[in-house]
């Protein structure tokens, strides 16, 4: 039997940026020990049944805070003292979003207290997964 596995999680809100201002979003930010180089993002859009979630590496988020960071559909860039500027998109679509700075640094530690950096390896369990997929052929 490996470790006991546990979730980090934390509310928060970001603000979208709107061509008339900003706009909160409701975000829920995961952090499962079962994935432990991930961290997922659950934005709950307005008129939306569900929510948007979007998965990125636990150290692009925190690299995101410092200097630029990611590429593609998901960049992080340190704004303000207070703020980071998150950029999700896709080919049809792009989103703009001001992230707290300190209440992302506190998750994170969350996150860190959970499994410590240079440690994520030790959490995965590749046999039982492996052997959970030859069961099922």
């Amino acid at each position: 039997m490996g470790k006991p596995h546990t979730r980090v999680c934390a509310e928060t809100v970001f603000e979208i940026v709107e061509p008339d201002g900003t706009a909160p979003v409701d975000v829920g930010l995961v952090y499962d020990t079962r994935d432990p180089y991930a961290v997922a993002m659950e934005l709950e859009i307005r008129d939306s049944r569900h929510p948007s979630v979007w998965v990125l590496s636990r150290s692009m988020l925190a690299e995101g805070l410092l200097v630029p960071a990611g590429l593609g559909n998901v960049q992080i860039t340190p704004a303000t003292p207070e703020f980071v500027l998150l950029q999700l998109g896709s080919d049809a679509e792009q989103a703009s979003m001001w992230m707290s700075l300190p209440e992302i640094e506190e998750f994170l530690e969350s996150t860190y207290d959970a499994v410590p950096v240079g440690e994520e390896e030790s959490w995965l369990e590749v046999d039982a997964t492996l052997q959970q997929i030859l069961d099922a052929a």
